[in-house]
């Protein structure tokens, strides 16, 4: 059974244009997506694309932090869509989330031990209070910090240290899924070495999967088994990590063209032009004004994503004609 299924979600908001006119923003679009984390090849999934492409809204639809405007959620098998808040214990232990924003997402008034012990009152309220301190402990541990940490306050730690916390809170329910909300960015290539391999090792001990959500495409390559790419509040790619180079898609194309890379002479190769206006997407492809590979069909009709091979789903009229 799939963990986490979206089924052709949607969002959209309305903003005001002046105190008449309101206008509608579709922010995601007819996204169908599962997360099938149980088989080695979708153990970890990344979802990438440029800034303003859909993927924190697409993240707080799948986190059910925010309801979609059309289509459904379904959490092992039961569709969550519309559930009150008091029968999703059992998902919002299972599924977490950590900001980009780690500081902002820390309490400032408490200290890493009371942010640690309020998911550990909600999801384990049987646990002693000597319980949960060993809890806290170990996992201070785990992720890199000392359990002396426990009485200082987000401030008071460096910023990589605040993902740590942020890491803690996190892993501290024992989740099947951690949605990594460009947990990396932000710090230096170091720092984000070392997140990505406490990752690693936070999945290969409590079997921990994650949906990493970056820009970061050396990143993706190294945590992650299968790549979501999106583009204008839709996903125009889905395909295996390792077979990236492989893509067939001109905008994941275009996305690895600007990968930075350390081998040989290198110089990136960015797209002309910007997203399109999420208020006024073009007719037919999305990505049709800035591809360069674009044919006549692709101003008027809108490709669906469609199975390529084993997979491997792309939405361009091109793709598997090449």
């Amino acid at each position: 059974m799939t963990f986490l299924r979206g089924e052709r979600l949607a969002k959209s908001y309305i903003i005001s244009r002046g105190w008449w006119q309101k206008e509608e923003i579709q922010a995601v679009h007819d996204v169908s997506l599962d997360l099938d984390l149980d088989i080695e090849a979708g153990k970890n999934v990344g979802l990438v694309g440029e800034s303003g492409s859909g993927k924190s809204t697409l993240v707080r639809l799948l986190s059910r932090l925010e309801r979609p405007s059309r289509g459904c959620l379904h959490y092992r098998g039961k569709e969550i869509s519309t559930l009150p808040e008091k029968q999703l214990t059992s998902f919002r232990r299972q599924v977490q989330i950590i900001f980009q924003d780690a500081a902002a997402s820390l309490n400032p008034r408490h200290p890493a031990e009371k942010i640690l012990a309020e998911p550990l009152r909600n999801y384990f309220p049987a646990f002693s209070r000597k319980e949960r301190r060993d809890k806290i402990d170990q996992v201070l541990q785990q992720v890199g910090l000392s359990p002396e940490d426990r009485k200082r306050y987000p401030h008071e730690f460096s910023g990589g240290q605040q993902r740590r916390l942020a890491i803690a809170r996190a892993v501290i329910v024992n989740p099947f899924l951690v949605i990594c909300d460009e947990a990396t960015s932000g710090l230096d290539v170091s720092l984000q070495g070392q997140l990505l391999n406490l990752f690693l090792d936070l999945g290969e001990k409590f079997g921990v999967h994650y949906l990493l959500v970056s820009h970061d495409l050396p990143a993706v390559r190294y945590l992650c088994q299968r790549v979501v790419v999106m583009y204008a509040g839709r996903i125009v790619e889905d395909l295996p990590a390792n077979r990236l180079d492989a893509s067939l898609h001109p905008y994941t194309r275009a996305l690895l063209k600007s990968e930075p890379r350390l081998e040989g002479s290198f110089s990136p190769q960015f797209l002309p032009g910007e997203p399109p206006d999420s208020s006024a997407y073009p007719a037919g492809c999305p990505f049709h004004p800035r591809c360069p590979e674009r044919i006549e069909i692709c101003a008027r009709e809108q490709p669906f994503l469609k199975e390529i091979s084993a997979r491997h789903r792309a939405a361009c009229h091109l793709a598997g004609k090449q």
